[in-house]
């Protein structure tokens, strides 16, 4: 099968599907490779902070959030494995919403708005094959589908194996985490309206309710932790429980969910750049901004929006893909390098296990104050 379009997005995740929806507004011929099938449980914090409300309203879909239950999310507070615990207020409400239903929501509304969005479509390959050609193979259904396209946005998340077919300069960083969650019920009114992160050595961890008030948990750990768990989610979560009363006593009123533990990685916490081998990089795929920001899907949105205007406008000026690649990279860097700065001076403190508490004690408030404004655009 072949096919020729303007705007090939590798990924259907908030990223790509938002990219998708802006372009298919316009005009544009755009196709959508989603290598799994929606939906589909994953792991994330599934925090939306009120940075993505301007991105829902683009999309059109802010309402739509709404009517699927969303959980309003007004405070929160941050649970070292000793001491005090810091309490703070959002500066805005923030939603939470499981992946199962907001990915689905995103990609149905790129195919309303006129995409072609095509699930269990796994991309192997992205060649660049002339100035403004690009041909891209997947594999459906156990066919091999060969496609083109003036512009390739890339959005397959965290990590794929295109990455190192790329030969992208991040996936020789040795210091890994990998991601873990798992969906918990009963009687959670607790959690009303709050997001709760816990620390533990080698990495933490959040809990906060999403729809139906199903209680989400999900946190990163370093790979060294995870290997001494001997890579067993179940361990890692005791690890995390034995280090932090706070977070046992809170697991402790929940029932565990049907389905077990999640996990993914390896996890890069860096920004990598936005425009490799002439593909637009958006989302995760140009870089993995801390969770406990809880901006990464907002940046995820606001990646995917970008990269779309930023076609369109291009495409509409006469420029070159190469022109538009340039723009892209130049105003993506305006948008996120400050975030991803700040994101990661925190996490060194929130790790650290001396400078951690003693931040902590001194700072308290003002410093979460702080962090939420860094790594917020």
């Amino acid at each position: 099968m072949t096919g020729l379009f303007d705007v090939i997005a590798v990924g259907g995740g908030p990223a790509g599907s938002a990219a998708a929806t802006v372009l298919a507004q316009a005009g544009r011929s755009v196709l959508v490779l989603e290598k799994d099938r929606f939906p589909r449980a994953k792991v994330c914090g599934e925090f939306l902070s009120a940075d993505a409300s301007a991105s829902l309203e683009r999309l059109g879909l802010r309402e739509s959030v709404e009517r699927l239950g969303a959980e309003t999310i007004v405070r929160g507070s941050i649970h070292p494995p000793a001491g005090a615990s810091v309490s703070f207020c959002l500066p805005a409400p923030a939603l939470g919403i499981s992946r199962f239903l907001f990915d689905d929501l995103l990609a149905r509304r790129a195919a309303q708005a006129g995409a072609d969005v095509r699930f269990g479509a796994r991309v192997v390959s992205v060649e660049k094959v002339a100035p403004g050609r690009f041909r891209v193979r997947a594999v459906q259904a156990q066919n091999e589908i060969e496609l083109e396209s003036g512009i390739v946005v890339g959005a397959w998340g965290r990590w794929d194996a295109l990455d190192r077919s790329l030969e992208r300069a991040f996936v020789r960083r040795r210091s890994r985490f990998f991601g873990w969650s798992r969906d918990y019920g009963g009687e959670t009114r607790s959690l009303a309206e709050q997001v709760r992160l816990y620390l533990f050595p080698g990495g933490y961890c959040g809990l906060s309710r999403v729809e139906g008030g199903t209680v989400n948990l999900a946190g990163i750990v370093s790979e060294s932790v995870l290997r001494r768990a001997g890579t067993s989610w179940e361990a890692v979560c005791r690890h995390a429980r034995e280090s932090n009363a706070s977070l046992d006593t809170e697991l402790s009123a929940f029932e565990p969910g049907p389905v077990g533990f999640l996990g993914t990685g390896p996890v890069f916490f860096t920004a990598k750049p936005s425009v490799e081998n002439g593909i637009l990089m958006t989302g995760d795929a140009a870089g993995v901004i801390d969770p406990f920001s809880g901006e990464g899907q907002a940046s995820a949105l606001a990646s995917g929006i970008l990269a779309g205007e930023t076609i369109e406008d291009g495409l509409s000026a006469g420029l070159s893909t190469d022109e538009i690649a340039r723009v892209y990279a130049r105003v993506w860097k305006l948008s996120f390098e400050r975030r991803f700065r700040s994101s990661r001076l925190l996490r060194l403190l929130m790790l650290h296990p001396t400078l951690g508490r003693l931040a902590g004690r001194v700072a308290g408030e003002r410093l979460v104050r702080f962090g939420i404004a860094a790594t917020r655009s």
